[in-house]
């Protein structure tokens, strides 16, 4: 199937969505009678698939609540050690190495390494490594300061993890930060971020907020995705012993423990596998809220699909290993998203066919397992609620502004069941590159501005 294809069905999704909620509300507001064939009961197949989408409303329900009850711890650890820092960070004398891949990023590359190099912590050294390039991403990366590092690496194989790998063993760091070519840093990010190695963890995660959040809806959906699910489940994540996952830019590892447990995979969700890969080796990592990347967020649905098919693909692939630790509840919860993906898609095209049904033959014909509507306001209520509290825990007065924009974000999220279809379709990196320079605003400090 083509993008337009992908496009069309995620429409379909989002229409079929929408019949359901018409055909369940009608009858509750007009207290019409509906008509069912219970010759055919789907109670027992539903019942398994519902209770497990459950599951995964209240892990929600969950994130949100210990979110707004301990970030502020979160970010309070973080501010006690840079206070506490070693002398060997307040002296700078540990060299951390920013390592960048990119592919085809001349448009986005000098501004990421420009920005790089005002970062306060100043004992570093910049290492871009254009992979496979058909543009002119190397010359644009050239910048006239000793610390920046540029290298052609040209392979038949295409993959992040390569690029990487390649960088860290032409670096001379003891920390290597991983960033995507249209990252942006605050300046003071390792400053913040590296004290928390003094407690000897393997990594630290740095907070992500998006830098193009208002060049289209489609960036706009995305970026208040990310605000109620990378930043809460991070820092919940971090403050339930430190098992933070990596994701996949922003983020600082240490490189004699990133060479022990066998350098980065050339994965399709290469910080998903490396994160589990590091906890399963008895490794923690903390989330340093106070260390911000700001990333792009693909602009366009066809841009979005392809990206967050890779994902799903190697969200599919990672569920034939044991991912997680036996006590990480939380983690065995998020490994088993894509088999949350793929019950939810069920979970709508049965009462989707059953509601066509019903228009054209005017009853329904069978009987499954659902959640009654009053139960089901009451939740989504609920939903609301904390999501839009979380967004003034982390915005102030603006979070009010992007909490009017949820109930867009409810059918929007519906691309998740296209994503999954559509990842049993991917088999490499492949033609599934993000593409940046999608940015109303060039100057990054009007960009960190409007972000924060």
């Amino acid at each position: 199937m083509a993008d337009k294809g992908w496009i069309a069905f995620f429409f379909v999704i989002v229409a079929l969505w929408a019949l359901v909620l018409t055909s369940t509300v009608y009858p509750w507001i007009y207290g019409v009678e509906v008509l069912v064939d219970t010759n055919v009961d789907l109670t027992y197949v539903t019942m398994p698939i519902l209770g497990f989408n459950l599951m995964y409303v209240c892990m929600l329900i969950f994130v949100f609540l210990t979110y707004l009850a301990t970030y502020g711890k979160v970010r309070k650890y973080q501010l006690a050690m840079k206070k506490k820092a070693s002398e060997r960070f307040r002296t700078q004398s540990e060299t951390c190495s920013i390592i960048i891949p990119a592919r085809n990023e001349e448009s986005v590359i000098k501004r990421t390494v420009l920005n790089c190099l005002q970062q306060t912590y100043q004992n570093i050294e910049i290492i871009v490594v254009c992979h496979n390039c058909a543009d002119r991403t190397c010359d644009e990366a050239q910048v006239e300061d000793p610390r920046v590092k540029v290298f052609a690496l040209n392979t038949k194989e295409s993959g992040k993890g390569i690029a990487l790998n390649y960088g860290v063993e032409r670096s001379k760091g003891n920390y290597i930060l991983v960033l995507d070519s249209d990252g942006l840093l605050t300046h003071d990010f390792l400053e913040n971020a590296l004290p928390l190695f003094d407690e000897n963890y393997a990594a630290v995660q740095g907070r992500y907020i998006s830098s193009n959040r208002n060049f289209n809806f489609v960036t706009r959906m995305l970026s208040l995705e990310g605000d109620l699910w990378s930043t809460p489940f991070m820092s919940i994540r971090s403050f339930f012993g430190k098992r933070t996952p990596l994701g996949g830019t922003g983020y600082i590892v240490r490189k004699d423990i990133l060479a022990k447990v066998g350098m980065f995979a050339n994965h399709l969700v290469d910080d998903y596998e490396l994160s589990f890969r590091l906890l399963r080796n008895g490794y923690r990592i903390a989330f340093a809220p106070y260390s911000i990347n700001y990333d792009e967020k693909p602009p366009t649905l066809e841009f979005m699909l392809r990206q967050r098919a890779r994902w799903g693909r190697g969200f599919l692939e990672l569920l034939g290993t044991r991912v997680s630790e036996r006590s990480d509840v939380l983690g065995t919860i998020y490994w088993l998203n894509p088999v949350a993906a793929i019950t939810g898609l069920i979970m709508l095209l049965i009462p989707a066919y059953s509601a066509l049904h019903f228009l054209i033959f005017d009853y329904y014909p069978y009987t499954y397992t659902y959640v009654p509507f009053n139960i089901w306001l009451i939740l989504t209520g609920v939903l609301f609620s904390l999501q839009s509290a979380v967004l003034v825990r982390q915005y102030g007065k603006r979070g009010f502004a992007y909490a009017a924009q949820l109930p867009a974000l409810t059918p929007f999220s519906h691309y998740w069941f296209v994503a999954f279809m559509k990842a049993f379709r991917i088999k490499s990196w492949a033609n599934t590159k993000t593409t940046h320079g999608f940015l109303k605003e060039t100057r990054v400090e009007k960009i960190v501005a409007d972000a924060s």
